[in-house]
């Protein structure tokens, strides 16, 4: 069973090791994150495309600022790893840019 941590961690280390932790107390297999910045799925503008929305669970947000929040920060990836694969699990990631895999090929981390 692979298990999700996306952007679950609300932008809080502990909370990404405590999930990692649980994921492994559940009985998964592996933890699965995402590789990207804001700049590799939106652009820094306002215009009608890209706008703050009005509604829904992203109300007040624009893509871009939404993706800078949620975003795993990169020098987090290999200390995750190193918790995921203490508690036996496997560790991966699905790079969103050419920028995020040279990462993690830089990490040695497997890429889906």
């Amino acid at each position: 069973m692979i298990a999700e941590l996306s952007a679950n961690h609300n932008n809080d280390f502990g909370l990404a090791v405590k999930t990692i932790e649980a994921m492994a107390d559940s009985g998964a297999d592996a933890v699965k994150v995402q590789t990207y910045t804001a700049d590799s799925l939106s652009i820094d503008t306002d215009n009608e495309y890209f706008k703050t929305r009005t509604e829904g669970l992203w109300k007040g947000y624009r893509p871009y600022d939404l993706y800078k929040e949620a975003a795993m920060p990169y020098e987090w990836q290999p200390k995750l790893q190193k918790v995921a694969e203490g508690l036996g699990l496997d560790f991966f990631s699905s790079p969103f840019d050419k920028e995020g895999v040279d990462f993690l090929e830089s990490l040695n981390v497997p890429k889906y």
